[in-house]
Order: structure tokens, then sequence, then C-alpha cells
């Protein structure tokens, strides 16, 4: 068999790049491996706009919440260590920036990244993750889209959650005429550049007040419509209290709560993350609204109360059937290309969630699933497996958990760092344990 690294993570997006960092500075399992399908990987590229000024591009989030900073503020792996290695602290300082810019943070992440490329292998697109037999340790089996396999005792599985993708339109994403805003650059220039000028964005989140933005911005020629099912575009809930649920406290709260406290929490704090927006944002779109109107153009329509009943596509465009909630009408209307902000699937048995992330279908068999059929974690974020695969090397999903671990797990950078310090305490502690075990076996004989 190959060599066979301690760890193997997959995808090397921001969580995976924080638990690099602390590898790399605390000098934990130098010969870990991370894996990403991308050449080149870039933080949040299908959504780095080329307006880059404008106030809509900030990341969400206070720039302390970074790769490090929580684990160790004296780490080199700092957003504020990254300001001042690169020539830029007392001009960033002197915007009096709450947070940072999108395009900013994304190089400061590409810098990181960059700082640790020795454990890094571009261009590997993860097609499936089995588990060898118990002559090999029950060690994992990484096989990718081309290429050799990789095999590691330990596997991080930190690809980011899967999209949403409503009923309607779950047939319609390979034209390319209808795609999610995790693919939005590319789709909508392609498009752009077929002579496509009338959008549908579908969604009443944060991303869909961006791409609106956006579009209406560096494209002025286009026609835009706004399809939500709100009466209007939610404002995120960012008060402090509310915002101790990104505290590794609340995460140790949320975990042990059971299944109706659970419900109860997420129905408070929904807004914290989902299908809201900024002040900022919102009040930049209506002053463009404002402005249109003023001018005698129509270049962006709301359509509120508004339920996407049926999407097909022809030669010439997708067609969308809607009922409007306010008169009870139904009508249908043709676009050129369809923008999902629709969100991301969580693990959970609900419709618009996914019991196993198809990632881990592989080892599905081995894994200890709940009375669902939804894939188990502990506090540590490791995968639960069946009781035969005690000796078995640790699975863990990074960043996928927000069922078990709360909101924290949402996509959000706040907890980043101290998650990556739980995953990384839990791996050696599990390594521990199995060299102890295996003492005590040769002792014993």
């Amino acid at each position: 068999m190959a060599k066979t690294f301690d760890v193997a993570g997959i995808g090397f997006g921001p969580a995976n790049i924080a638990l690099a960092a602390l590898f790399d500075e605390e000098g934990l399992y130098p010969n870990a491996v991370f894996l990403d399908k991308s050449d080149n990987p870039v933080w949040q590229q299908e959504m780095l706009f080329e307006n880059a000024l404008d106030i809509h591009s900030n990341i969400q989030n206070i720039p302390h919440r970074d790769l490090a900073t929580l684990r160790s503020p004296r780490s080199k792996y700092t957003f504020m260590n990254y300001l001042h290695s690169t020539g830029k602290l007392l001009s960033h300082l002197n915007m009096d920036l709450l947070m940072p810019m999108r395009p900013d943070f994304a190089a400061y992440v590409g810098w990181v990244a960059e700082q640790l490329s020795g454990n890094l292998q571009t261009g590997c697109g993860v097609e499936r993750i089995t588990m060898l037999d118990e002559a090999h340790r029950h060690v994992y089996r990484i096989d990718m889209q081309s290429g050799d396999p990789v095999f590691a005792r330990h596997v991080v599985v930190g690809t980011g959650r899967e999209p949403y993708i409503p009923p309607a339109f779950e047939t319609l994403t390979a034209s390319g005429r209808v795609f999610h805003l995790n693919r939005y650059n590319s789709a909508h220039k392609a498009l752009l550049n077929k002579g496509a000028r009338k959008f549908a964005v579908v969604g009443s989140s944060q991303s869909a007040v961006e791409i609106l933005l956006h579009l209406s911005k560096h494209e002025p020629r286009l026609e835009l419509h706004s399809f939500m099912r709100r009466f209007a575009f939610p404002l995120k809930d960012t008060n402090p209290f509310m915002s101790e649920i990104y505290f590794p406290s609340f995460t140790d709260m949320y975990f042990e709560a059971g299944k109706d406290l659970k419900g109860r929490i997420d129905r408070d704090v929904h807004r914290t993350n989902y299908g809201a927006c900024d002040m900022d944002v919102l009040e930049e779109l209506y002053r463009q609204l404002y402005y249109d109107r003023m001018h005698g153009v129509n270049r962006i329509t709301i359509n509120r109360l508004t339920d996407i009943l049926a999407a097909e596509e022809s030669a010439d465009g997708v067609r969308l059937t809607v009922r409007d909630g306010e008169s009870g009408e139904t009508r249908s209307e043709s676009f050129d290309g369809v923008i999902l902000a629709t969100g991301f699937r969580n693990i959970g048995s609900d419709s618009r969630s996914v019991q196993v992330p198809g990632i881990l279908e592989g080892v599905q068999d081995q894994l200890a699933l709940d009375e669902e059929g939804c894939v188990q974690v502990d506090r540590s974020y490791r995968a639960q497996l069946q009781p035969g695969y005690a000796g078995a090397g640790a699975l863990v999903l990074n960043g996928l958990c927000e069922a078990t671990h709360g909101m924290g797990d949402a996509g959000s950078l706040s907890l980043l760092a101290p998650r990556a310090q739980t995953i990384a305490n839990a791996l050696l502690q599990q390594d521990l344990d199995a060299d102890a075990g295996l003492a005590s076996g040769v002792a014993a004989q």
C-alpha cells in the first residue's frame, strides 16, 4: 500500500486552512495532506465582485474572528498580522472599517494558504472515501477523479455544505441557465457573453440582495426580477445578546440540548444567519429603486409574497410560473437566467437537508446513524462509527454540523479557530488512546 498520511483534509477552504495553520504552529501531524479540487483555491471566488468598493462587499464579520485569533491572538496567521506583513495595517486602520472588505479578506485567506501550501495538493477532486479492512487498521482510502488514491488514518472533511436547489429547479441546472449562487461569477458571465439581458433572483437573503446590487451596477442594461415568498427582505438580527450563539459556550450548550430545545433555539436565532440582510445593503437597494423611479426606469422588480409553482426550460430561456399571494393570480414569465440564492443543505431528515453528505456515501455502512438515518457526530465533530470499527481513525466533519452544534457551524467564519483547536485535541487524544490500547495489548501477550 502507498504512503499513509496521519491526516487527510478534504477541501482547503477557511475551515481546513485554520486547522492546517494550527498543525503548523503547534508542530502537529507534519505529514498531514490537504486535498482541494481547485487548481488555485480562492475563498468565495464565485462571490467576489468586481466593484469591490461597494459597501455590500464586506465579510459581515469582525476581523478578529479570523483563522487564528480566537485560538491564539499571538498567532502569525491572524488578519492583523496579514495587514502588518503586507504593509497595509496603517492604511486599513485609517479607514475605520468595522468589517474588512471581502476581497481583502479573500487575499488574507490566500496569504495564509500560501504559507501552508507545502501540505496541499491541488486539482484533487475527491470522488469517494472508503475504509480498508481491519488488517490495514481501518485506514481510509480516498479515491480521486483522476490520479492515485490517498490513504490516511484520519480524514477531516471541510468541503462546505451542499447547495439547496428548490424542487422546481432540480432538473434544470445542467444547461447553465439556472444556477446556485455558489456558481454566480462564472455562470452569470457565461450567460452575459451569450447576450442574456433578463435575470430572476430567487430568495430573500443577504446574497440575493448583493447579487441584485452587483448586477444592477455592473450591467446597467439588465432587467432584474427578485422573487421572494416574504413580504419584504428581513433585517438580520445582530444584537450582541443574540450574537452569543458564536461563543464556544453556546456550542457546548446546544450540543447537549434535546431535540425540542434545539428547535426552540433555532426559531429564535434563525435571522442571525438565514434569509436576512444587513441594513447597509437594504438601504442601498432601496436607494437604487428610488433612483431608478426618479429617472423613469424600472430595472429591478420586487415580486413579494410570490410562490414559484413551476419552472421549465426551452431553447430561449427559463419560464417561471408563479402565484401572487396578494391577488391569488397565477402568471408565467421567461428569463435568460435564474439565480438561486436559496441557501445550503444541513444534515437532517427534512426536505431541505441531507441525511448523509454525499462525500460520505462510501463509508455509510460503517457510520452509526441515528433513528432518522442521519450521520451522528460527537462534540469534537467526529462522525460516530459502528461498534465494530472502534480501532478506526477519526472521520471529522469540519463545518458541516449545524444540526448538532448550532449556528456557529452554519458556514460562519466566527468559530473557525476554536473549532480547529477542538478537532486537533480530539485527534491527539484518540491517537494517545490508541497507542495506550496497543501497548496494553502487547503487554498482555
